[in-house]
């Protein structure tokens, strides 16, 4: 049986995980346009539609390694929103010139070929959204405008046939100043769908309009001529009850019942054009001016995240493991690896008297339950030996401890199992450490070895010794000293630098009292 040791041991680090990422990070992707493009649809992780100016309409199969360009429409159009249900099948809306005529166009051929459902020749689009392979709607601004009632379609048939919900059954705008609808801004949650619209006044208050009918009657939600929220504004919902609202001038909103109460809160700096819900996940994304991101796990405290462009970004959606935004010039951006938003900047082992400290530290943290530590003795099959909470969601530094109390001579792998209040996780990489008896003397093998140009030589001294640490060529002259003092019991170690000596094969030799010992190392150039 192995010897518990639990204060009377040397434990050796030999691999630090550094920083785990609320996502790996933005990377551009190569659009093949440098028209402005206004919003995306993620089937899945791997087909996503984009659309935008120019009567653009873009189609990825892997993921945004590359785009296919699928415009259905003549360059005279925007195509403001754009809905998919796969890789064949598309709806998209958009508008001629800054005037009307609006359309509906749909393909079932990846984009190959399109049909145009709907025309309106006075109409000016703004959303579109599916809530199967039959049944959606799309909202376009009052007409005519300044209008009374908000030109609203529905189908049952995919978009055979669009029809026009009656005026008696959607709550009058402003027919005085007129109310503009938000490009793109839609959602749908089972049968609930919400839009928002704002003001042509000097205020622009925003209204937040819903239907839990599939698009057939309408009501206008507790967000009714909301003041403070100057200009365009958008919504994106995670359940039925549960949703948030931004806007341009960079005020939020929160609601939990469906949108009948309201919490405002703005956000300095910020400038939202649009806002998703990322499937699964108690988490929003935004993007907007600038090229700035911003993340928020309860819809009220938003973090910015850098995008890597200074676009303006228009649109955003996200599947559970990426999220892509596009924007001016022809950007889309992705973002890779699943929204565990905790941000890990050191995991490290230490002595102490009760057995290995494990500290690891965040710079940020969201949604966070807390961090189950693992540990293993093959790198394989990993034991939960312990649990320490997490502090939820904080932008402030967080310092976390854990001490494996069982740990006996041998080699361990430790990782933290970061734990999300959805149940979601994420694993850091391994720490590898060595327990050691110091009981004898010993001298460790170099590590890394060959090595370019440093490397580490660690020992073991068993008692308090005058130690000299020496370094030979292959005929035994010595070529450096390396240590020459009186050392304390325990493990000790020092790096070696060979930057002025050629490639080959080097002796490192201890003394301790009356231990030597002797091993080869090799240097690589």
């Amino acid at each position: 049986m192995k010897k518990q040791i639990p204060a009377l041991f040397v434990l050796i680090v030999l691999f630090l995980f550094s920083t785990v990422d609320v996502f790996s990070q933005w990377v551009a992707q190569t659009s093949g346009t440098t028209v402005r493009l206004r919003q995306l649809k993620a089937v899945n992780d791997n087909v996503v539609w984009a659309c935008g100016a120019s009567g653009v309409v873009l189609r990825t199969i892997n993921g945004g390694n590359t785009w296919e360009v699928k415009t259905p429409t003549n360059a005279a159009v925007t195509n403001y929103s754009i809905d998919a249900i796969d890789s064949l099948t598309a709806w998209v809306t958009g508008t001629e010139g800054g005037t009307a005529n609006f359309t509906i166009w749909k393909t079932t051929d990846g984009g190959m070929t399109w049909t145009a459902q709907y025309n309106n020749p006075a109409g000016f689009s703004d959303g579109i959204r599916f809530f199967n392979a039959n049944d959606g709607v799309c909202y376009a601004d009052p007409d005519p405008w300044p209008g009374t009632y908000w030109e609203i379609l529905v189908t049952t048939n995919g978009g055979n046939t669009w029809t026009r919900v009656p005026a008696s059954n959607i709550p009058p705008a402003d027919s005085v100043n007129g109310e503009y609808g938000a490009a793109g801004s839609i959602d749908v949650v089972g049968n609930t769908v919400w839009f928002s619209a704002y003001y042509n006044g000097s205020a622009n208050p925003t209204k937040v309009y819903k239907s839990t009918d599939k698009g057939n009657t309408w009501t206008v939600s507790g967000f009714n001529q909301q003041q403070g929220f100057a200009g365009s504004s958008y919504v994106a919902f995670a359940n039925a009850n549960e949703g948030v609202a931004v806007c341009l001038d960079g005020t939020t909103a929160k609601t939990t019942d469906g949108g009948v109460n309201w919490t405002v809160t703005p956000v300095s700096g910020a400038a939202f054009r649009f806002v998703v819900n990322v499937p699964g996940f108690n988490l929003y994304m935004a993007v907007g001016s600038t090229g700035t991101s911003w993340y928020s796990s309860d819809g009220v405290n938003w973090t910015a995240l850098s995008t890597g462009t200074t676009q303006t970004l228009y649109g955003i959606d996200a599947t559970a493991n990426y999220a892509w935004a596009c924007g001016n010039a022809g950007t889309i951006i992705r973002f890779s690896g699943p929204p565990l938003p905790v941000e890990l900047t050191s995991f490290t082992a230490s002595l102490e008297k009760e057995g290995v400290q494990l500290v690891w530290t965040t710079a940020s943290e969201l949604n966070n339950h807390g961090f189950e530590i693992q540990r293993s003795t093959d790198k394989s099959d990993f034991t939960t030996i312990g649990f320490v909470k997490g502090h939820g969601s904080t932008t402030q530094v967080q310092n976390y401890s854990f001490i494996d109390r069982s740990a006996f001579e041998g080699k361990y792998y430790y990782r933290l199992k970061q734990i999300d209040f959805n149940g979601l996780y994420n694993f850091s990489d391994v720490i590898e450490v060595d327990v050691r008896s110091i009981d004898n003397f010993a001298l460790e093998q170099n590590y890394p070895n060959p090595f370019n140009p440093t490397t580490l030589i660690g020992y073991v001294l068993k008692e308090k010794s005058s130690v000299r640490l020496s370094v030979h060529n292959i005929i035994g002259e010595e070529l450096a000293v390396l240590v020459n003092e009186d050392q304390d019991k325990g493990y000790h170690s020092v790096n070696f630098n060979a930057t002025n000596l050629p490639s080959g094969v080097y002796l490192y030799k201890l003394q301790a009292g009356n231990f030597t010992a002797m091993k080869k190392m090799i240097l690589m150039k």
